[in-house]
Parts: C-alpha cells; structure tokens; sequence
C-alpha cells in the first residue's frame, strides 16, 4: 500500500493529482470519494499502511477532525490557483463573488490590489454557514460565483454562472512534498518514542512522570517490581493519589529539584530523585525516579566485590600440572580431596617445588573458586608493612596512611581464598594477629575499633622446618598447629627424576613462542646429564635451564655440550659424568647388537618357530614378539 494517498471528490483534481505525482516520482494513490464515505476511505488507507492523507477544502477539514490516527495534509490554494479561476469568471460575467475562508480571501485582496478589480467577498468560518453565504452573495446580484464545490453547489439562481475553485499541479506538488516530509518526521518521533520506551523498560530505576497538574504521564515497568503497582493501569490518575508523600506537587509549584531523598514509598524505603520539567522558564510537569534501598545496597556489595578482586584470580590449573610419578600423584590426589573442605592447608616442600601452582589448584577445585584468590608473599613485604597490607587501615591510622585508608588483603579474600607464602617468615607479633584470625574469623583494621568479619580459606605455604622452629621458639606452637590441620609435602624434584623429561618436554612447548625456535627436545646423552644433576633450585630451575639451553642450541635436539654450557657453574661437576655417560651409551648399544644376533641365530636353527625360539631363549612368547620388532 503507498504511503500516501489523496482523497478528493473533485474529478479534475484526481487528474491534477495524477501528473503532480507523476512529476515528484511518489508512490500516491488517489481515489475519488464523496463526503459521505471519505472518513471510512481514509481509515482503509490508515488499515492498510498508508501514513499521510492528502485533500483539500471542506473535505479536508472533515478528515482533519475525525478520529484518524494518522495526519491530513490540506492541499493548499495558492495565488495562482486564485489568479487562474478569477481568469475564467471573468470570461462568464464582470461582477464577481467568492465565499471561503479569511486566508483565501486574504489571497483575493491581493490580487485586487494588483488587477485593479473589486470582487465581492464573504467570510465563512465553519462549512455548515455555506449556504447563508451563497445566498448573501446571490443578493448582490453578482455574474459569477468562484469558490470551492461546497459553495458552488448552493447556487440556487440560475442566472449565476459557477467556477470551481481547484488546485493546480503546484499546488499538489506542494502538499506531497509536505506529506513526505511528515512522514520522515513522524518516523524520526516514533523512532525516538521506541527508544525511550526501551529504555523506561529496561532501566531497573522506577520512573513516574506527571504534568503541571500532578496527572501521571509516564510511567515504567520497574514501577510495579519496587512498589507493586500496576505501571499499565496508573496513566492519567492524580500522582497522590497512586503514590502516598509523592512530594511531587511540591516540585511542581516551587520549580525546584530534590535529590537522593531516602523516603518511605507505599511501604518501601526507596531512594528519590525528582526533577521539574521546564520549557521557556515554564514548569510544565516532573519527573521522579527511585530505587529500592536494599536493591542499592546489593549493588553497591557486587560493586566493591567486583572492584577488589580484580586481578585476584588463579592462574594455574591441571594443565599446568606435569608428572606421573607415584610420589607426585600421591601429592595432587590430596590437592583433589582437601580442596572440597574449608579446612586451612599448609604447604611444605623445598624452594622452587611449586607451592603456589598447588595453592591455585586448590583454590580451583575447590566451592570457594568463583571467589578471589590472594597471594600474599610474606618474605617479600618489609615487615613494617606487612601488617597494614594484611589487616589494613583507617584513615589517619598513622603517618603517611592514605585518605580513606586501605582496605586489608584479609578483606580482599572475603568469600574467597587467601594463600600465605613463606609463613615461616612472620614476625611474631603478627604470627599472634593471624591466629586471632583463624580463630576468630574477623579482622580489625589498624587504627579502628570495629571488627569486621571475614570468610576465607587460608592455604599457607614454606620451606622451612616448623618443628625445629617451633622448638626453638621462632614460631608459635599454637599458630603451627592451627596451620597444619591438613598438611601436602611437595615431592623435591630429586624425589621424581622420571619426571624431567616430561617437564622438559612442556617448557619447551611452553617456552616456544617466546624464544621463536624450532627445538625437538634433548638427546639421550643430554638428558642423562640433566637427570644426573641433584637441583637445588627444583623445577624453577629445571625451567631457567631448558629455556637457556633452547636458546643457545644450534641444533633441533638440544645435545649434552648445551646442557652444560646452559648448567655453567651449577653444572661444572657433571662434566666427568659426560664421558662416563658416552661409556655406558656404547656399552648399551653394544649389548643390543649381541642379543639381535644372538635371537636372529635361535630363530634360524628352529626354522622361524617362535615358541620354540621362546623357550631356547627362556622367554616368553610376548616378550619374544618385542624384541622382534625392535630389531
């Protein structure tokens, strides 16, 4: 269906219609109708999609005030359109009369002015004062009668000739152009109106809008979520009367906004803020959004959580854990099964074993792992500090302490896990601090009275021998036994040589992307020296020596000259090894070529029988098919 559609009785103007159209390109339909059916032709149109009516005069004016719910646009009369039928009266008669509306006849006294001609005008104001105009007219005994269709057809005296008053091609131009115009905008409006809605929808705010009288406009759904009312059902009622101590009369008449104004609404604690709507210093209406004050509250906790914990996460997982020997599996069976109670965990293992890639897999596996996890290395922070970077403090809680003071890594790890790294390094009076915590599941902050309770798991970690030290009294026995509720050794790498290779295997995949070269792996007599070595460091320095052996390798296999130029120092001892190495690789391979020989002999003497051969050799027919296909 066209946008826009032109409705007219008038059979020359359905003609000047059509070529109008035709000249701006519009898709315009144009139907004939009577004053009797206009009104129903035009809602068929609305049905059906058209946006714009188009027509002219009486006709026009009756759409205009019917209950269309799209807009009419009036054809207009323009100084030709007056020029060009004054023109063909004067052809009829020298004495001219026309009945229409002020505008038009304002038209006409122009064109007076300019032709020198004097025409008898009446002023009508409403269609139904038509025919008391034509017979005023009549009486002046006039030639002619000019005028749109509704005057010329209550022209009673025969001897008065009638010239219809009609648009020309411009003017319905005109009126097209001003069709598609309104189009454009109304679509702009409704475009703007959708978006508003969505948002008035969306929003968790509640929002009421009323007008200078206090009668409510606007309102959104979250209205009825906070204060259950029906939003859909309120339009058009008194503000007070929907929404007891609205205090929106009170904006209304002084003009002035409230904000942030915690009240009690139909037995709600929301938060307020209403605003006046004002156009050229006018106050025309308000507008009041609120929130619930426990919704707020909510907010302003996921706010904080989301703050703090930024960065706090873990960063390990079972992908970064590597070893199958038995004593390490043991190790990570017991990370499986402590990490589903909230129990405190102590780590214990040499330096470099991995206590932190442990600390994280427990915290992961664990119910705790959407919460935070903090790593505090207690070695690393003065000693000074570590107490206000632990607990935290209130502003002025020293000298240098910051406004607002600082929220405590003890906080940080509400809900969450925090992980104590080189425990045994406390000072004691903190050691005293950390096992109220345990105890007591709270904090306080340096400088404050208050305690604030937290919820958080506590793995601690350490290289060091807490029985001796708890024996010489450098830690206290009290806060070891807290800590050692559940207890994982951290197998030293010496404890799972087996497991180099395979380590090896995953730096070196690890390290790739970083170092941009191509290297396979280690050669059997480079990894007899790495297995060799007792590493004190553990796998942090079983990782510094694969990716400095990878980068000084000129070869894809890393052989046995890099490994000892990549150990240095540390490796100075193993150079006596590499060639007590080379002897048993010789030595190895020599025996492999006698057993080849010897089983390619037994076979031919039995004619290629398998068992047979078995039993000559005293083995068994699997471990024979083998070493058949090693050969």
């Amino acid at each position: 269906m066209s946008e826009i559609a032109i409705l007219t009785p008038i059979d020359a103007l359905i003609q000047v219609s059509k070529e109008a159209a035709k000249k701006t390109g519009e898709d315009v339909a144009i139907r004939k109708v009577s004053f009797r059916n206009a009104i129903a032709a035009a809602k068929e149109f609305e049905k059906a999609g058209t946006e714009v009516i188009i027509s002219r005069g009486t006709l026009g004016l009756k759409l205009i005030e019917s209950d269309l719910g799209i807009p009419v646009v009036q054809i207009p009369i323009t100084g030709y359109d007056l020029l060009r039928t004054i023109k063909e009266a004067q052809k009829l008669g020298q004495k001219i009369g026309i009945a229409d509306t002020r505008d038009v006849l304002q038209g006409i006294q122009t064109i007076e002015s300019v032709l020198g001609l004097s025409i008898e005008k009446h002023c009508v104001i409403v269609p139904e004062e038509a025919e008391a105009a034509v017979e005023a007219l009549s009486k002046k005994e006039i030639d002619v009668l000019i005028g749109k269709s509704i005057f010329t057809n209550k022209v009673k005296n025969n001897s008065i000739k009638t010239v219809i008053l009609t648009s020309g091609v411009e003017s319905v131009i005109q009126a097209i152009h001003e069709a598609r115009s309104l189009i454009e905008v109304r679509r702009t409006e409704l475009k703007r109106t959708k978006e508003l809605q969505a948002i008035l929808d969306f929003i968790a705010d509640g929002v009421i809008a009323v007008d200078e009288k206090g009668v409510i406009t606007v309102c959104n759904p979250s209205v009825y979520s906070i204060l259950n009312l029906p939003y859909d059902s309120v339009i058009g009622k008194q503000i007070d009367d929907i929404l007891v101590n609205s205090q929106m009369k009170k904006v209304l008449s002084t003009g002035k906004e409230e904000l942030n104004r915690i009240q009690d609404a139909n037995g709600v604690k929301v938060v307020a803020n209403r605003i006046p709507i004002r156009h050229e210093q006018k106050v025309f209406g308000a507008v009041c959004t609120f929130q619930e004050v426990h919704r707020l509250q909510q907010q302003e906790q996921e706010i904080r959580k989301k703050l703090l914990h930024r960065g706090h996460v873990t960063k390990y997982s079972l992908n970064n854990i590597v070893g199958e020997s038995e004593v390490y599996q043991k190790a990570i069976e017991k990370v499986k099964k402590y990490s589903q109670v909230d129990s405190t965990i102590l780590l214990t293992g040499e330096t470099g074993v991995g206590k932190e890639v442990f600390a994280h897999l427990i915290h992961s596996f664990s119910k705790r792992t959407e919460g935070p996890f903090v790593a505090v290395n207690c070695a690393a922070i003065p000693e000074n500090l570590l107490e206000s970077e632990l607990f935290g403090y209130v502003e002025g809680a020293f000298t240098g302490a910051k406004k607002g003071g600082k929220t405590g890594l003890f906080e940080l790890a509400h809900q969450g896990t925090i992980f104590l790294d080189e425990i045994g390094e406390l000072a004691e009076s903190l050691q005293a601090q950390l096992l109220r915590v345990l105890q007591e599941g709270e904090v306080m902050r340096l400088g404050d009275e208050r305690v604030i309770p937290i919820n958080i798991r506590v793995i601690a970690a350490s290289n060091r021998d807490f029985e001796k030290m708890v024996e010489d009294g450098s830690f206290r026995a009290d806060l070891y036994y807290r800590l050692n509720i559940l207890d994982i050794p951290i197998p030293s790498l010496r404890e799972r040589i087996l497991d180099i290779p395979l380590l090896c295997d995953f730096f070196i995949k690890e390290l790739e992307p970083g170092i941009r070269k191509n290297i396979k792996g280690f050669t059997a007599e480079a990894m007899k020296i790495m297995q060799s070595y007792h590493w004190p460091g553990n796998i942090r320095q079983l990782r510094n020596i694969v990716e400095r052996a990878m980068i000084l390798s000129p070869e894809k296999l890393i052989d046995s000259e890099t490994v000892l130029a990549a150990g240095g120092k540390d490796f100075s001892k193993l150079h006596v090894l590499k060639q007590h190495t080379i002897n048993e690789v010789d030595e190895e391979t020599k025996l492999q070529n006698y057993e080849k020989e010897y089983i390619l002999n037994v076979l031919k003497q039995v004619n290629g029988n398998k068992t047979e051969a078995a039993k000559i050799l005293g083995i068994g027919r699997t471990t024979l098919w083998r070493k058949i296909n090693s050969l």
